[in-house]
């Protein structure tokens, strides 16, 4: 089967400071062979172009990282494939991204979504053409990832010649970033985002845990095995730059240091006696390569090739200060590479037989984290919540427990303090999936779901949220079909016209299109400090008002928004 390594860094130089020995690792199964033959399929997808300084280093930097990457052995050809919507991700083995929401600097936030978001696109882009030939690069952009709450139709899960398979291993820093740069920092958490949001996770007969994802064009059908590889962060700055020589590589640098002397004198004697029969003796001097899997089950890469690391340094001119060189030549990261690999979250995986038939009766009842006494009763009962779990939350979330993020009528009508919980929540528990629920005075049930953040589009309210939904809970209902308890809108439809809005000016926030027009509006829209909403029909969401009063408009007894509770990491 074929494997794609693709390594996800934040800034070009960070493959050549920090991620040389697991490069080298990826080329080949043997590193000591002289001209790396046998390569595997290593990618680099660098999030920024560097322009923090200035923006005319985006350019420059970018030529030095296709320069450093050439020297470390990543030169595929390029794919000549159409760039995205915004210019900024042409698919070649060698891509730096230029992306003002992603933008290099230790005060950016780059949100978790958009760093997902570019790595499948990437991947949408770059997979069906190494796994099958026939497959024209200009033919990518038709290929669409599947909805994993979606089912796959027989004609496509069944004809076994249009099926293919590839292994993506995903290579980026940990959740404290290597160096605690904060764009290292949120390149691993949209990294974890993906994989435990995106991708489908299941078991089979044997309890071996995968992680896929799908890409589907026409009756084709490309599996992606999904693994997320990342650079454990050495903090402790005696064991970063110095000690590790002593405790993990002193043997290793002493035969090194004996080669180069022993080849040094070679080069001189014997090369002058010889001539041109032989070849300049210090090209042949050979890194020695060790592969250790350690008692907690991480990997480490070492490899003797520090001036492998020098030379693509040397290639980032504009970046290899006098601090640089010192860190090259003392630092772990030169020699060792910790790798571990990211596991599911035990809690987020189906089982293969339900996930494929869809079947959710087996599931548990949903469980909630435990609130202390004087917490206000929740606004929807146990059936409710199971019914919002089967009919609108992705397959990843069915087993995950719920946490009231949010009340009214225990926080208060205070908006930043609303901004403050939710964010302290996207921040710590790695998931930005939420669930809102509202209270009519009229007794009515309404809310939405988003698969993204609410704040991260604060400088631009216009904030995608292709894969949310309205629904609207039947209070009446005694059945416990659950179809029947919650009606949902625009839960399959995948619009890039959905809006999340939200406006800390106005305390506003609204799903929809919000036109102001006779024709759409907002779908939902909460206002003046949660006191007053308003619903009306919406395009994008295919619903007609929510409530039924007098111009959508509606009284808010209370408000309670509901995460996902993911691993920590």
């Amino acid at each position: 089967m074929i494997s794609l390594n693709l390594l996800v860094t934040a800034h070009p130089d960070d493959e050549s400071m920090f991620f040389i020995p697991t490069l080298r690792h990826m080329l080949s199964p043997n590193p000591n062979e002289p001209n790396y033959k046998n390569k595997k399929i290593v990618h680099a997808l660098c999030l920024s172009n560097g322009d923090y300084r200035d923006t005319s280093d985006g350019p420059i930097r970018t030529k030095e990282m296709h320069a450093a990457c050439s020297i470390i052995g990543i030169d595929a050809p390029s794919l000549q494939n159409s760039s995205s919507t915004d210019g900024t991700c042409e698919v070649s083995s060698v891509t730096v991204l230029d992306d003002d929401r992603m933008r290099d600097g230790p005060n950016e936030v780059w949100a978790t979504n958009v760093v997902a978001k570019a790595v499948l696109e990437y991947l949408q882009k770059a997979v069906p053409s190494l796994v099958q030939q026939d497959i024209q690069p200009s033919d990518n952009t038709e290929w669409k990832f599947m909805d994993h709450t979606a089912k796959l139709s027989t004609s496509s899960a069944d004809t076994e010649d249009n099926n293919y398979f590839i292994n993506v291993n995903l290579l980026t820093f940990d959740e404290r970033g290597v160096s605690g740069h904060p764009n290292h920092v949120d390149v691993f958490k949209g990294i974890r985002f993906l994989f435990d949001e995106k991708c489908r996770q299941i078991s089979d007969k044997s309890n071996r845990i995968s992680s896929t994802l799908t890409l589907l064009h026409g009756d084709s059908r490309i599996e992606l095995n999904v693994r997320v590889l990342t650079l454990q962060t050495i903090s402790n700055p005696l064991k970063k730059y110095f000690f590790w020589v002593f405790q993990d590589m002193i043997f290793y640098l002493m035969v090194w240091a004996l080669q180069m002397v022993s080849q040094l004198v070679y080069f001189l004697l014997g090369g002058w006696v010889w001539g041109s029969q032989k070849q300049s003796a210090l090209s042949q001097v050979q890194p020695f390569f060790r592969v250790k899997t350690t008692s907690d089950g991480a990997a480490e890469y070492r490899i003797m090739e520090p001036l492998l690391v020098w030379r693509a340094m040397t290639a980032h001119r504009s970046q290899f200060v006098w601090y640089r060189r010192l860190s090259v030549l003392f630092s772990r990261y030169t020699y060792i590479n910790d790798i571990v690999e990211i596991q599911p979250d035990t809690q987020g995986i189906q089982p293969q037989q339900q996930d494929d038939d869809g079947d959710t009766s087996s599931l548990p009842p949903v469980v909630t984290l435990q609130e202390d006494k004087e917490s206000p009763n929740y606004l929807i009962d146990p059936l409710q919540m199971t019914a919002l779990r089967e009919e609108i939350l992705p397959a990843a979330l069915h087993h995950r427990p719920w946490k009231r993020i949010y009340s009214l009528s225990r926080y208060g009508d205070s908006f930043d303090a609303f901004q403050q919980l939710i964010s302290d929540w996207n921040r710590g528990s790695g998931g930005h999936s939420t669930l809102l629920v509202v209270k009519t005075t009229s007794g009515s049930l309404i809310g939405g779901y988003s698969g993204v953040p609410y704040f991260e589009t604060v400088a631009n309210p216009s904030g995608s949220g292709a894969s949310s939904c309205l629904f609207r809970i039947n209070t009446e209902n005694e059945s416990r079909d659950t179809a029947s308890i919650v009606t949902v809108y625009g839960k399959y439809s995948t619009s890039a016209s959905k809006r999340i809005v939200f406006d800390a000016t106005r305390n506003l926030i609204a799903f929809g299109g919000g036109n102001g027009g006779e024709d759409e509006g907002f779908g939902l829209s909460l206002e003046d400090g949660f006191s007053r909403g308003t619903t009306a029909k919406c395009e994008v969401f295919g619903n007609d008002p929510l409530v039924d009063t007098q111009g959508g408009v509606f009284d808010v007894v209370d408000v309670e928004v509901w995460g996902f509770v993911f691993g920590q990491f």
